[in-house]
């Protein structure tokens, strides 16, 4: 039996000692050679990188060092999670990455200079499950970018959800913890509940609940438009073909229009 069993009321605060080993069949190499084919087709010349929801760093130790050489894009990350940050920055440091880490809510504005791409994956929207939320969150990017910059934003959607509902059931161990993952799918109100048992060598255990919204294409267009960012692409997965109502996973680039220097 185990000694405590405990919610956890900051998503990630438990799993992320663990996530690495958790997610091990996300192929962070494979996902950030395709974002950058899409930067090399959309816009070549971008040295700077804002990450948001960067995690655990994977995909940013990944992505780094295809920037200009000699020392790859001047990179910053962002998470909501100290615990995330914790492991992302001993990630890089472990990788010789220059990567800097910094916590932040992606609902709200990014502090510091535009970057020329700003890069929002895995999900990362399906979080906010209000599409005021989502509008600002737009925005935000929005102003993060320098005139004639580059958004990748990906989003799930409601075909993933009916496709997979149960592909992420399973149980296994890391090296900080056991886990039991359990998924579920409500397909009227369009949410996704993921859950997380976790029990330590000592026995105890916490409980993390997971909530993503998925949004169909045609509620997120009108949302990046009205922020001010140009649809430049809406690519199904991980090609180069359009996306539509049958695509799980729409990679979104976006564009800061040349020569807006105003705010959103």
């Amino acid at each position: 039996m185990p000694l405590t069993s405990d919610p956890v009321a900051d998503p990630y605060s438990a799993l992320a000692a663990g996530y690495d080993a958790v997610m091990a069949h996300v192929d962070y190499p494979m996902w950030a050679a395709y974002v950058q084919s899409l930067v090399r087709r959309h816009h070549p010349e971008a040295a700077s990188v804002i990450e948001l929801g960067c995690g655990t760093g994977a995909f940013a130790v990944a992505f780094q060092p295809f920037g200009p050489s000699p020392d790859g894009y001047a990179y910053r990350a962002f998470d909501g999670s100290e615990a995330m940050l914790e492991v992302a920055r001993a990630t890089a440091r472990q990788a010789g990455r220059p990567v800097d880490f910094a916590r932040h809510d992606f609902r709200e504005a990014v502090p510091g200079a535009a970057a020329d791409l700003v890069l929002l994956l895995y999900d990362g929207l399906n979080y906010l499950l209000d599409e005021a939320d989502v509008a600002a969150l737009f925005r935000h990017v929005r102003d993060a970018l320098a005139p004639g910059g580059l958004a990748v934003v990906d989003q799930s959607t409601p075909a993933n959800s009916i496709h997979h509902e149960d592909g992420f059931d399973d149980e296994g161990e890391t090296d900080a913890f056991a886990y039991v993952r359990t998924s579920r799918y409500d397909a009227d109100a369009r949410l996704h509940t993921t859950t997380f048992t976790l029990e330590d060598d000592a026995g105890r255990q916490w409980t993390e609940t997971h909530v993503q919204r998925a949004y169909t294409m045609e509620e997120v267009r009108p949302l990046i438009e009205a922020a001010g960012l140009e649809v430049v692409a809406a690519y199904d997965g991980f090609d180069v073909e359009p996306a539509d109502e049958h695509t799980d996973r729409v990679h979104w680039v976006l564009r800061r229009p040349h020569g807006d220097a105003g705010a959103a």
